[in-house]
C-alpha cells in the first residue's frame, strides 16, 4: 500500500476530505509534524488487520501453534473440513522432480 506524505497543518485543514479519500478510496495518509512522522490514516479494514497481526505476533501460544501447523504442511500432513464440519485427513499428490537437462 502506497500512502502520502503531508503536514499536520494541512491535515488539520482538510481532515473531512481526507477522512473520505481514505474512506472511499482506500488511500493512506502518512502525517507529520515538522517533518517527523507523527500518525496515519489509514482504512479501518487495514488498522484492524494491524491490530490483528499485532495480537497474533504478541501470542506465544498462537506463534507456537502456527509453526506446527506450517511443519505439518511442509510434510505434506493436510487437514481439510467436509460438509458436515468434521476435519480428515488430506494427501497432498507427489510433485514430479523437475526434468534435468542433459549435459
Amino acid at each position: 500500500m502506497r500512502h502520502t506524505i503531508l503536514s499536520i497543518s494541512k491535515a488539520k485543514a482538510h481532515l473531512l476530505e481526507l477522512a473520505r479519500q481514505v474512506d472511499e478510496e482506500g488511500r493512506s495518509y502518512v502525517v507529520t509534524k515538522d517533518g517527523t512522522p507523527l500518525c496515519a490514516l489509514v482504512p479501518m479494514e487495514v488498522y484492524e488487520a494491524l491490530l490483528e497481526t499485532s495480537d497474533v505476533l504478541s501470542d506465544a501460544s498462537t506463534l507456537q501453534q502456527l509453526d506446527q501447523a506450517l511443519a505439518q504442511e511442509k510434510k505434506g500432513q493436510l487437514w481439510s473440513r467436509n460438509a458436515k464440519g468434521e476435519w480428515s485427513k488430506v494427501t497432498r499428490p507427489k510433485r514430479p522432480l523437475p526434468k534435468r537437462r542433459a549435459a
